[in-house]
């Protein structure tokens, strides 16, 4: 995971500069997955961070990861209990969302900003949402509506058929 987001850093660069962003990643763990789609996860994440700052706020993004603790994973049902999950975060400072949206914001053309506010097509996070599934994890979304968003990614430490 360093790799790719170093590779999706690098891709923002103009970006992050013109917003003075600051991207913090601690050491991420190695995953066992389809690295193009990890990739369009982490860059859809990053990309909503940058895009949906405060103005005049420089816009800060922090990503972490642990391995779960087993009592956590035993509350997560749909999750295969026989294997090891890494809990991935991705926090912003953003302008974050209304709690009451955080299942909507992962379907497909659901928008919580009008194309007038924000440019976009609305398939981002739910596209995210079909990655970690495919990678048969889990992903949530948090946000009290003015101190960011906080996504939640549980990934499988190794594939399992």
């Amino acid at each position: 995971l360093n790799d790719i987001i170093s590779d999706i850093i690098f891709d923002f660069d103009l970006l992050i500069t013109d917003k003075n962003a600051i991207i913090h990643y601690s050491e991420l763990p190695t995953v066992e997955a389809i690295p193009l789609q990890i990739k369009q996860l982490f860059n859809n994440l990053i990309s909503n961070a940058l895009k949906f700052s405060k103005k005049d706020v420089p816009p800060v993004v922090t990503i972490s990861s642990q391995i779960m603790p087993h009592e956590e994973q035993m509350k997560h049902t749909k999750l295969n209990q026989e294997i090891r999950y890494f809990n991935i975060s991705v926090k912003d400072n953003g302008m974050g969302f209304d709690q009451k949206y955080a299942d909507q914001i992962f379907l497909i053309f659901h928008r919580l900003h009008n194309r007038n506010e924000f440019s976009g097509t609305g398939i981002g996070l739910a596209l995210c949402k079909k990655i970690v599934v495919n990678h048969n994890g889990e992903i949530t979304g948090d946000s009290n509506g003015k101190d960011g968003a906080a996504f939640r990614i549980l990934l499988p430490m190794t594939r399992h058929e």
